[in-house]
């Protein structure tokens, strides 16, 4: 498919924004950059069309020429825009039955378990590429299979790099969308330094379609966030926009009230507080970004980056959550997005 126009491009992007900036987001992430995307961001870059601070992540398989062309981004902000690091995928989608499982789907023929992407080969080639550069690796694993090819392929090469005498550094590698880490690899992801991110909406917009998929059992199980948490593991939440709005409140819903939209409570045991869902959209998104010093939270000497709500969360309803209006979008002190009351 031909790139739209460049003023296309540019137009969209500034719709975009606004349309984070009215939900309350003033962090965005750009979650795997092509080459073509480079021109394009260079450009937003010196045109000063950023509004909002975009975190980008090369898709590691080409980046070599954008590390080269972006290498004024790489690990700090100009004109707005940061290289945060890399981004690869290691299997599908439960609900396209595309993630890659230990155990069959449900009504699967021949054992059907869905399926990897990369070889256990060429993810170690890129873990080290991430050590050796310094750079954060983000890695797209749904299923607990792929989850397995990853923690196993980290460990071995941080182990590997130790008994070297290479540095191992804390690259706080990301485990994007970890709908099914399973019980058994929170501790281990945890020994890894890894974060899982979490598309916790998963349980409302597709939790119907995954007790199909995978029964209710493993269901149930669909992004861990509360075992998570209780193993020490600093998890974030996401959206994955445009597969739905970045919307943050209804995030939190999600991950507050596990309700599926036909009404079935999935995973009682996984809820989380209000609190800790709040924590996870704000000082541990900061955290994730190697940014816990200046944003995600209201302290003296931090940017200003703050949204305002016409409801206490901490005292709303549960179920009211997602339906709190945001009245005031402020970014580095500025307004940015204000509601016509």
């Amino acid at each position: 498919v031909p790139m739209p126009a460049p003023e296309d491009l540019m137009g969209a992007y500034l719709r975009a924004q606004d349309g984070y900036a009215r939900r309350g987001v003033t962090t965005v992430q750009e979650g795997m950059m092509i080459p073509a995307m480079e021109p394009l961001y260079r450009q937003l870059c010196a045109a000063g069309l950023l509004k909002l601070d975009v975190v980008g992540y090369l898709d590691i398989t080409q980046a070599d020429g954008m590390r080269t062309a972006l290498s004024e981004h790489i690990g700090q902000y100009s004109g707005r825009f940061k290289v945060g690091g890399y981004k690869t995928f290691l299997d599908g989608s439960p609900q396209a039955r595309t993630a890659w499982l230990r155990e069959p789907y449900c009504g699967a023929e021949e054992n059907y378990r869905g399926y990897p992407r990369m070889s256990n080969e060429e993810l170690a080639g890129y873990v080290d590429r991430a050590l050796d550069e310094n750079m954060q690796l983000l890695v797209h694993c749904n299923g607990d299979a792929a989850y397995e090819q990853y923690l196993r392929v980290y460990g071995e090469r941080l182990r590997a790099r130790a008994a070297s005498g290479k540095p191992c550094r804390a690259i706080r590698p990301v485990i994007i969308h970890a709908q099914m880490l399973a019980p058994d690899q929170l501790s281990r992801a945890a020994q890894n330094g890894m974060i899982p991110s979490f598309f916790v909406a998963h349980v409302y917009h597709w939790g119907d379609v995954h007790l199909e998929n995978l029964g209710p059992e493993r269901a149930a199980r669909i992004s861990p966030a509360a075992s998570a948490g209780a193993q020490g593991l600093r998890y974030t939440f996401h959206q994955d926009a445009p597969v739905i709005q970045p919307d943050m409140l209804e995030t939190v819903w999600c991950a507050v009230n596990r309700v599926t939209k036909q009404g079935t409570v999935l995973g009682t045991q996984e809820r989380v507080p209000v609190l800790d869902a709040l924590r996870a959209v704000t000082i541990n998104a900061a955290y994730q970004y190697f940014e816990e010093g200046s944003k995600g939270s209201l302290r003296p000497g931090k940017r200003a980056d703050l949204v305002i709500l016409e409801e206490d969360p901490l005292k709303a309803l549960p179920m009211h959550l997602r339906d709190i209006r945001i009245l005031e979008t402020v970014k580095d002190g500025k307004t940015i997005y204000r509601t016509d009351i």
